[in-house]
């Protein structure tokens, strides 16, 4: 009886570890997989969030023009997905990228202000976003080859009206961005809306809005993710690489940003800094959540990009849209 006893004491506490194990596991690859393919922006959440579906909802006439990328990883052929916003007579044109769990019915939200200013507009979709293809999101490691890939096809097929190239970003399409620009130089200007520095500190302060796990079980999930993806999460820092950048760029801020952690903010300031560009400009908006800075002073907001896109773009003077 004894024995029983004994052996039913040493069983039970093997039993909790074994399941208190297996509920960590499986808690890091739902982490992992929530990391890699985000919720798609579809038609009903976008009239549900957004209350629009085309920029014809923003008055903005535009045709669907999807690209044929090769996928760096499998060489296979991926779709990306995009709408072109025409600006009559415009030689310049503004590529368009959205955030993460986003899609470019998103990020039109600037397409107006910009069109306004002359620009002919390109919104894309990223990989594993909105209508485009792919499975996987991987912080800019394989988008960046997409986006260049779909810039090479937009100069082919619109040589006048991608006279200047200029690339607007905002959160992970502004890591995306950097990471484009750093592999090209005919990239006219770059501007960065909430940005991250690194994609890890941005997913440990994303994890603590949403009361997930942090530490070694955050870790194993990122890493996890990036064996899963066979991306290097680490290889695409926009802290680093806005050095490589040769253009322009115009980093903004939003002051009251709960998903960019201030070191991020610091490391990115430095950054720019560094460059010694008399053309990059910094702006932080105090009042701003992440990614609303359009949304604080609309009026601001157009009277500076359109005076950075004036000082760093050299090309023939806009039309009027």
């Amino acid at each position: 009886m004894f024995a029983v006893t004994a052996h039913s004491w040493l069983l039970f506490p093997a039993v909790m570890i074994l399941t208190l194990v297996l509920l960590c596991v499986a808690l890091v690859i739902l982490m992992a997989r929530t990391l890699l393919r985000p919720v798609r922006m579809n038609d009903a959440r976008a009239n549900w969030i957004l209350q629009r579906l085309t920029p014809m909802d923003l008055g903005l006439e535009f045709e669907e023009t999807p690209f044929a990328v090769r996928d760096e990883r499998t060489g296979k052929p991926l779709k990306i997905a995009a709408w072109w916003i025409p600006c009559p007579a415009a030689t310049r044109t503004m590529l368009l990228i959205h955030g993460y769990a986003d899609a470019k019915v998103g990020a039109i939200a600037w397409a107006p202000l910009l069109h306004s200013l002359g620009w002919n507009i390109l919104a894309i979709d990223l990989r594993a976003h909105g209508e485009s293809e792919g499975v996987h999101t991987t912080a800019g490691f394989f988008e960046r080859h997409d986006v260049s890939q779909v810039i090479n096809e937009l100069r082919a097929a619109r040589p006048r009206e991608a006279g200047a190239l200029a690339i607007f970003g905002v959160s992970l399409g502004a890591a995306v961005a950097v990471a484009t620009a750093a592999l090209r130089d005919d990239i006219a200007a770059l501007i960065l809306e909430s940005p991250f520095g690194d994609y890890r500190r941005a997913v440990a302060a994303h994890g603590r809005m949403r009361g997930l796990p942090g530490g070694r079980l955050r870790d194993a999930a990122v890493r996890l993710a990036e064996w899963i993806s066979a991306a290097d999460f680490r290889a695409v820092r926009p802290e680093l690489l806005i050095a490589q950048v040769k253009c322009p760029v115009m980093l903004i801020h939003a002051g009251a940003d709960p998903f960019v952690p201030k070191d991020d903010i610091a490391a990115l300031d430095v950054a720019l800094a560094s460059r010694g560009n008399p053309l990059d400009v910094l702006w932080n908006i105090p009042a701003a959540g992440h990614v609303l800075g359009l949304a604080v002073g609309p009026e601001d907001y157009r009277d500076r990009i359109s005076t950075f896109l004036k000082a760093g773009v050299t090309a023939s003077p806009p039309p009027t849209c």
